[in-house]
């Protein structure tokens, strides 16, 4: 059985308090441009999130080191699952470090993929990133 509304008020309205703006698309592509550009992931985009624009507007993104492709295959995530992830981008530390830089970020969040094939699951990448990040960027506040 299909109901069908033909009258506008009979559809309840969105409590204001869960109404968010999506953020103006010239602020959205900025941050999108940048990391398409770079070729580097966040887990705002991997991940699907439906807050992204809220974070894109504000000029902040998650960036998800060591590929967009996962070893685990845990149920509530949208990432990408795979067990042969493609090798580490050699240039991925210094891509995410521009990034931060072209954004003019003073607070940066890293995560990354669980990158099981990898000796140490990617410590020492973070590291990496950690480290090119501040050279370019040494006021900027680093959250892993």
């Amino acid at each position: 059985m299909k109901a069908e509304i033909n009258n506008k008020s009979e559809i309840a309205a969105m409590p204001t308090w869960l109404r968010r703006p999506i953020g103006k698309a010239s602020e959205l592509s900025t941050v999108q441009r940048i990391i398409k550009q770079r070729q580097i992931h966040t887990i705002c985009e991997e991940g699907r999130c439906p807050n992204r624009g809220e974070c894109y507007a504000q000029k902040t993104a998650t960036f998800l080191l060591m590929g967009p492709t996962c070893t685990r295959s845990c149920a509530f995530c949208q990432v990408d699952k795979g067990h042969a992830p493609m090798p580490l981008d050699p240039e991925e530390p210094k891509k995410v470090a521009e990034a931060v830089q072209m954004l003019g970020l003073r607070y940066v969040v890293l995560t990354s993929v669980a990158r099981d094939d990898l000796s140490d699951q990617g410590a020492g990448w973070f590291v990496k990133t950690m480290e090119v990040i501040r050279q370019l960027n040494p006021e900027t506040q680093i959250e892993v």
